[in-house]
């Protein structure tokens, strides 16, 4: 159990009262012993307040929230709250995936929303990295906090509370099966600690495992669909075990592997089903141990130290490799089907795959002091180390100079190590001294460092009162250290490995800021002013790289003209530098989905610009496409700007004795200068809109020769397979976004019969999300859309409608909740009545969960998650799995049991 303070007692008896209760209610000020009031912290404000409310949008999700989710990773929960919208990185995320679990509050990006560990970055913002029984709340602040926690926070924070006054031993086993028998899921964790007069102890220890899903495991996604005549057929790549291959007079021919003849390639015969060895739900395994300890040096002196280390261990796995660039295949190769040479594009399926794994540590450690000067002084200094280190294996990628020596025989001849000419042009032909001689792992490393040095101090502001009390400020100093580096592969150093950057690339830069704050409570018990008070913040950053520095502002106001009604606004200036990884990281090459605008444009309804520009390519009339996905270069750039912001919320809060509460906030987010990419789907669809190719749009299109792919007979802008190739979307200040909705909170507690009974509805409606990708380019409107997410360069729905509904009933050895979640549809951005389906249908997943107390100290829970097995739904153009995985659970079903003992 917690240590018996006051403080404690009164925070968490506002958590277990619901989440949504800890988040709106009105100010309440917490009473101490003889009339003493004691201050506590909130996220998004350094100065000690004795409420629990602000003029800033805060959710408080306790312990007893993660637990009653059911969920075994922050990264289940974080993501299914209604103010994160977009395609966050997580465990539905395989191609492209770095292991990573993010978070993207109003779908502005990872990098837009800041997360905290008691207030204090860590390197890497990995939600892996922070464990679930370590966590005793989480804050959310759903506005700009750029004043008060500096960069990255212009969507908001997310701060992980740890537990500190811990005294006992709390033992917690869970684990996890999908209905189909498969995905399985371990938890386990063990958290200590102890106390005395004069401190305290908490150690931590979790290990979670998650098991693989396969695509090919779930009916909806076991085959990769594309459409002919208005039906769908099971298709897949063009890339296939037997080789497609093309030259001047062979355009997308086979060497049919039944009867030996040449013939055309047929997506619908020939295309290779990836869905068989690609992950569905990747895997990963991942130990954490986390520490605090306290202690008091003096009565008004204390030192405090944290530290974590966390090692994940995570795979992905996709199809085997391909000879994507097309290698060519000599006439003087004896097998050539045709006796001229052509170039062959064919996957390699004698390997098991290309896996990805990552070995991946996450190291953090804190020291300070903190105490009391002058009776009513709260200060602290702290210094913050945190580090990552990214060891990545990549296994199944192949050297493209040793296939082309296996094809043509006067190389091979040459060359003492080639084992025999490859018949590229036959299933099964790759042997296994073919595939030692041409295939190589990769192996880079990658790693990140932040070193943090603060100062704060805060307190009433010498005396100076108005009506409603005393004025408080706030101030403090910041010392930021920033560094990353990422070390290739040696082979891939000198271009040995296919579609895998070489360049080794490094970067760091430092930052100085200073902030003040102050708190103005201006009347108090007063008509119609029970609680008026303004807020204000600045913050100066200095940044070592950039020319000029910055400088931001943050205004509240917060009045409760009657008792139980709060109505507030804030209005901020937001201010993020780039990154070390936008800044540094290596651009590499990888494989997006896009809606291609001449699919079929022959018969469909196409512009006629579109039609003349797909006609000038040389594209037939029933053009068709075996993978939408689209060869495109992604990476940092060392010439970005800072980007800014504005943003403005507007809130009432109601709460009444009956237990009812209710909070609504509108928002209203602006970013310029905003750092992100043009967008695949931007792009294409903006280039082959202008006549004759005649948009800047189509100066991001450098085609294959960029990505290394075989280029197509008749387009620049082709590889031979037909996707379009050599998209360049690096990190570049190109956007301006804006983004706007309202955010709503009820709940409602009561006694029925022996019992309690509560209901949460926590929501977010989502009434715009635009954004211009560069100057000049028409506004995209996305609210309630399929469409690219600028951060992720990934397609997600961004619904306008996000809700939880919890209900929780508690006697006194049982209790049972259910939750419903629930997204409204997307429909594609580039709808198409060609399309068979254009819309990404909403969902309403339902989890039940039941917990029983066995003994006073044991509590045994069962539940199912996605009680109804809701499938993910099918959209025509889609990410992958023939939808949007990003946004949807696609793992079907699960059921969990629990175990939870205290001593």
């Amino acid at each position: 159990m917690y240590k018996n303070s006051l403080i404690a007692n009164s925070v968490r008896f506002a958590l277990i009262s619901g989440a949504a209760a800890a988040a709106f209610t009105a100010p309440t000020v917490i009473a101490a012993e003889e009339d003493k009031v004691e201050r506590i912290e909130v996220t998004g404000s350094r100065i000690k307040r004795t409420d629990l409310e602000t003029a800033s949008p805060i959710t408080v999700f306790s312990a007893a929230d993660i637990a009653a989710s059911g969920v075994s990773t922050m990264e289940d929960f974080i993501q299914n709250i209604p103010a994160i919208n977009g395609g966050a990185e997580g465990s539905s995320v395989n191609n492209g995936s770095r292991g990573f679990a993010t978070a993207s509050l109003r779908g502005l990006g990872s990098g837009r929303t800041l997360v905290l560990i008691n207030g204090r970055r860590f390197a890497s913002g990995d939600l892996n990295s922070i464990p679930t029984a370590y966590v005793e709340r989480v804050e959310v602040l759903r506005d700009g906090a750029s004043t008060i926690y500096g960069s990255d926070a212009i969507a908001g924070v997310i701060n992980f509370i740890t537990k500190k006054d811990f005294e006992g031993v709390e033992f917690q086993a869970q684990y996890d099966q999908a209905s189909e028998g498969d995905g399985e899921k371990t938890l386990l964790s063990l958290t200590t600690g102890a106390s005395s007069d004069r401190g305290n102890v908490v150690l931590s220890l979790q290990y979670t495992e998650r098991k693989k899903i396969l695509q090919g495991d779930r009916s909806f996604s076991e085959c990769p669909i594309f459409e002919r005549d208005g039906e769908k057929v099971c298709g897949g790549s063009g890339t296939i075990p037997y080789g497609q291959f093309f030259n001047d007079n062979y355009s997308g021919h086979v060497k049919d592997p039944e009867t030996g003849t040449v013939r055309p390639f047929d997506q619908a015969i020939d295309g290779f089903n990836y869905a068989t060895t690609s992950y569905m739900v990747t895997p990963q395994e991942v130990f954490s141990i986390n520490g605090a300890g306290r202690f008091d040096l003096t009565d008004t002196v204390s030192t405090f130290i944290e530290g974590g280390f966390t090692n994940r261990k995570s795979d992905q796995l996709m199809a085997p490799e391909g000879t994507f660039w097309g290698p060519t295949m000599p006439a003087t190769n004896p097998y050539n089907p045709v006796g001229e040479d052509i170039f062959v594009v064919r996957r390699l399926r004698e390997t098991a795959g290309r896996a990805f794994t990552q070995d991946f540590s996450d190291y953090r450690m804190v020291a300070g002091l903190e105490g009391v000067v002058f009776d009513d002084f709260d200060w602290d200094i702290s210094y913050n180390y945190a580090r990552f280190v990214d060891a990545r294996l990549d296994e199944g990628r192949v050297n493209p100079d040793r296939i082309d020596t296996l094809l043509d025989p006067a190389l091979c001849d040459a060359d003492a190590d080639c084992p025999e000419v490859w018949n590229i042009t036959e299933a099964g032909t790759l042997s296994e001294d073919m595939i030692n001689y041409a295939f190589v792992p990769n192996s880079p490393i990658v790693r990140g460092e932040t070193r943090q040095l603060q100062a704060n101090i805060s307190g009433g502001l010498f005396g100076l009162e108005l009506q409603g009390g005393e004025v408080m400020f706030g101030a403090g100093y910041e010392k930021r250290w920033e560094e990353y580096s990422s070390t290739p592969d040696g082979a891939a150093s000198i271009g040995q490995i296919y579609s895998v950057a070489g360049e080794a690339t490094e970067g760091q830069y430092s930052v100085d800021e200073l902030y003040a704050e102050m708190d103005f409570p201006i009347l108090s018990g007063v008509a119609f002013a029970e609680s008026l008070r303004f807020t204000a913040a600045i913050r100066y950053s200095d940044f070592d790289f950039l020319d000029d520095s910055s400088t931001n502002t943050k205004f509240g106001l917060e009045w409760a003209p009657i008792e139980g009604l709060l109505l507030r606004s804030t209005l901020a200036t937001g201010f993020r530098a780039p990154s070390v990884s936008e800044l540094y990281s290596p651009q590499s090459e990888t494989n997006l989905a896009y809606n291609d605008p001449c699919e079929n444009y022959g018969s469909g309804s196409q512009s006629a610009t579109v039609k003349a520009n797909c006609a000038a390519e040389g594209l037939p009339g029933n053009f068709e496409l075996s993978s939408n996905q689209s060869s495109t270069i992604v990476g940092g750039s060392e010439d970005l700007q800072p980007e800014e912001s504005d943003s403005l919320t507007l809130g009432v809060v109601y709460s009444h004795d009956s237990g009812f509460s209710i909070g609504l906030d509108y928002f209203d987010i602006e970013i310029t200068n905003g750092i992100g990419t043009a967008g695949t789907d931007n792009i294409v669809s903006g280039c082959w809109e202008s006549t004759a190719f005649s948009s800047p749009l189509c100066d991001f299109i450098e085609g294959p020769g960029r990505t290394g792919d075989a280029p197509h007979a008749t387009s620049p802008y082709r590889t031979a397979l037909g996707p379009v190739a050599g998209v360049v979307l690096t990190n570049a200040n190109l956007s301006t976004f804006q983004t706007s909705g309202v955010d709503f909170d009820i709940s409602y507690k009561t006694e029925i019969g022996a019992g309690d009974f509560g209901a949460v509805l926590n929501g977010t409606y989502l009434d715009k999300y635009n954004y211009v990708p560069f100057d000049g380019a028409e506004k995209v409107e996305t609210a309630g859309k399929v469409a690219a997410d600028q951060w992720e360069t990934t397609l997600a729905v961004f619904s306008q409608w996000r809700t939880n509904l919890t209900l929780n009933y508690v006697m006194d050895d049982w209790s049972v909740t259910w939750q419903s979640r629930y997204q409204s549809e997307g429909e594609d951005y580039f709808a198409s009545e060609d399309n068979l389906d254009n819309i990404a249908d909403a969902v309403f997943y339902h989890d039940i969960q039941g917990t029983y107390f066995v003994l006073e100290n044991t509590s045994l829970t069962l539940g199912i998650k996605n009680l109804f097995d809701q499938d993910a739904p099918y959209i025509s153009n889609n990410q992958d799995m023939n939808t949007i995985p990003a946004s949807y659970d696609t793992a079907g079903q699960y059921w969990y049991a629990r175990v939870n003992v205290t001593f």
